[in-house]
């Protein structure tokens, strides 16, 4: 009977733990969509020859294409309220591939695992996996992006990636219409501070009726060696340290970048936003610890959204690079519901004047995989930089278009 009595007691225990926490959402985003491309490598990978002026065979493709406007994903957030206006909260959010079913291979949460604790008066701190403060900024620079449009930041390589590892970020309360996040990832490698971390900030004001100033800065520090008792290929993955880790006696590459961008919303139905931004990389070879900057690219473009219906929104935006490349993106969404919406994009992409330019995706990176009904979530970059790899080599002759009707839900 006494055990019995111990474990009701516990029991009771965690029930009154769970029910402390007063908030817990499900919550998750599903696009998939029908697309068509031109001016793809007719191998069906990415196109990565490195010589300027090379011709390469292309061709065209039709297929199911994910998160082409919205990211396939889904997460749990949760607030505890602390009382006198602080609270604590998580989140976790993973990736859904819906044209197979699959998941990110670079781990179940590598979207979100973080904690915060927030106070009314002084602001928030978020400890763990989260995204880029960078990010966070540029995808508001459009009054429509999605992640078509918003691969303009990735022409001048401005930035390094979406989410950071090992990170702690401070975002102020709003003062005057302004908040300002600063961000910090650590390398997390014995006898080293620098190599292999990451620094972002942000500045949003609205203080001005209807208009929003962004700004936002990054800079991935690559690691160039690794450590003792660490893999060759450096135990910080890019999912660790938020930079680019190499391996011993092998070149990194550095990143920074920054970004500004205005918004202004001329009527409830109409805004217009434009942005301008630059971008540097440098190798840094391990063996001569010489640095060799490798891109260094302005990017500059606008945007407009109106809302013609309650149910009707139409958007375009252009983007385009001091290296001769430019993109067209145009969109429609018809809402049936609040959380259902069906939607087309064209995007018509120029390619740039010389190689080693570097460029962004006509389709995110989940376009069309190369073995379909693979549980891979990675596919074709055709890019309208340099149809190239991310790293700056392309074929710099070719253009690429893409046509897609699709399907976001949101729950």
């Amino acid at each position: 009977m006494k055990k019995s009595l111990f474990a009701l007691a516990a029991l009771g225990a965690f029930a009154s733990a769970a029910q402390a926490q007063s908030t817990v959402t499900l919550y998750g985003t599903l696009d998939s969509s029908i697309g068509h491309m031109t001016g793809l490598s007719t191998n069906n990978t990415q196109v990565t020859t490195s010589v300027a002026g090379t011709a390469v065979t292309t061709g065209s493709a039709t297929g199911f294409l994910d998160s082409q406007f919205a990211t396939s994903l889904w997460g749990m957030r949760g607030t505890e309220d602390l009382g006198r206006g602080r609270t604590a909260s998580f989140n976790v959010e993973s990736d859904i591939g819906t044209a197979n079913g699959g998941n990110d291979s670079r781990g179940l949460f590598r979207r979100a695992a973080n904690i915060s604790l927030a106070d009314k008066g002084l602001g928030s701190i978020t400890l763990g996996r989260q995204g880029s403060a960078f990010t966070q900024a540029t995808t508001q620079m459009l009054p429509v992006s999605g992640n078509t449009a918003h691969q303009w930041r990735a022409v001048g390589r401005t930035s390094f990636g979406d989410q950071v590892s090992n990170a702690v970020s401070y975002r102020t309360p709003s003062i005057m219409g302004t908040t300002v996040a600063l961000q910090y990832a650590f390398t997390n490698t014995v006898n080293e501070f620098e190599a292999g971390s990451f620094a972002a900030a942000h500045l949003v004001n609205t203080s001005i009726k209807n208009l929003t100033v962004l700004a936002a800065y990054n800079n991935a520090k690559a690691q160039t060696s690794t450590v003792a008792g660490y893999s060759a290929n450096g135990a910080l993955t890019t999912q660790n340290a938020g930079a680019s880790l190499s391996a011993a006696n092998a070149s990194a590459t550095n990143t920074e970048g920054y970004a500004v961008g205005l918004k202004y919303k001329f009527t409830p139905q109409i805004e217009v936003g434009a942005f301008y931004a630059n971008g540097k990389q440098d190798t840094q070879a391990n063996t001569t610890a010489v640095t060799t900057v490798d891109a260094n690219t302005n990017v500059y473009g606008g945007g407009l959204g109106y809302q013609a219906t309650p149910t009707l929104l139409l958007a375009a935006n252009y983007a385009a690079t001091d290296k001769g490349a430019s993109m067209y993106n145009f969109q429609s969404h018809y809402l049936l519901s609040k959380r259902t919406r069906i939607y087309g994009q064209i995007t018509l992409t120029q390619a740039a004047d010389t190689a080693n330019d570097g460029g962004s995706t006509v389709y995110n990176s989940r376009s069309f995989s190369p073995a379909h009904g693979t549980a891979s979530l990675s596919g074709i970059n055709t890019n309208f930089g340099a149809l190239g790899t991310a790293g700056g080599g392309g074929n710099t002759t070719a253009n690429a278009n893409g046509y897609s009707l699709g399907v976001i839900h949101s729950f």
